[in-house]
């Protein structure tokens, strides 16, 4: 597996071969992680994985100084999973200059849902990835839909700019008890790990209750709220799969629902979602 740590040196690299699966990451891998890596190897010649923790999209400091990072553990998983090159890019290469002041911005998308309580995070996202794109030179990316609106956003950003690569949305993953599947999961103790649980048991008994009671909104609202109980919720609704608006008439909504929760546990974030036709 080749390390790159320059743009210049990723571009090369790039220019060499037009056939480039891309995974973007923070690093600290879990399967999750892996299991794009995988769908990357099966659909292109080679496979890049970048390890980069962005401070353009922390709006917390200190969830950006406590993120975990493992440099020499997530580059022995990504070689034996046969990936073809490693971008692991400085904070220097890549904002030589400081963060920019340019932003990219969909007002509507960014104010809902993790957007509405991370102001200048999906800024932060979009800028990163758009300039990941242009060093790697992928025809497809590829992100997990745990962070489901950060994936509209950049299949957006994509299409709007032209830019010329397939943004490729895969399945949540989740541990063997339900969790999803999460970096931040490691600074949950035993207790607080149980604790999480209740964010996949409500959100996956809101998806078995949504064929049932689809008439009746407000009651699969209230539920979902009583099970998550008593957990800190940031959010936690029945949302349009398409807008995110929240939906206050299912008649309207065509052709998914997205189940969307954001909640802490141990001051941790933690989000999931699942969804529903």
């Amino acid at each position: 597996m080749r390390i790159i740590e320059t743009k210049a040196e990723m571009l090369a690299y790039a220019a060499a071969d037009h056939d480039i699966g891309f995974v973007p990451t923070m690093g600290y891998l879990h399967e999750g992680h892996l299991s794009l890596v995988r769908r990357a190897k099966a659909e292109n010649k080679k496979v890049v994985v970048s390890i980069f923790v962005n401070p353009a999209q922390f709006n917390d400091p200190a969830d950006f100084e406590k993120y975990p990072v493992d440099i020499a553990h997530d580059a022995g998983l990504l070689k034996a999973e046969g990936v073809d090159a490693l971008f692991l890019p400085s904070r220097q290469e890549v904002y030589p200059h400081g963060v920019p002041l340019l932003t990219l911005r969909y007002e509507a998308l960014m104010g809902r849902l993790c957007g509405a309580f991370r102001p200048g995070h999906f800024e932060g996202v979009l800028l990163i990835v758009h300039n990941l794109f242009m060093w790697v030179k992928p025809a497809r990316a590829y992100f997990g839909l745990k962070d489901y609106q950060q994936y509209l956003l950049i299949q957006k950003m994509a299409r709007d700019l032209e830019l010329p690569v397939d943004v490729v949305g895969c399945p949540l993953v989740r541990e063997s008890d339900g969790l999803a599947l999460s970096s931040r999961n490691v600074r949950l103790s035993a207790t607080g790990r149980k604790e999480a649980l209740k964010i996949s048991q409500a959100l996956l008994k809101a998806k078995r209750d949504f064929s049932r009671y689809t008439q009746n909104l407000p009651f699969l609202k209230k539920q979902l709220t009583t099970d998550l109980a008593p957990l800190q919720v940031e959010y936690a609704s029945f949302y349009d799969a398409h807008t995110l608006e929240e939906i206050e008439d299912f008649s309207k909504v065509k052709p998914q629902v997205l189940i969307a929760v954001a909640a802490f546990v141990e001051g941790v974030r933690l989000i999931d979602n699942v969804l529903v036709t």
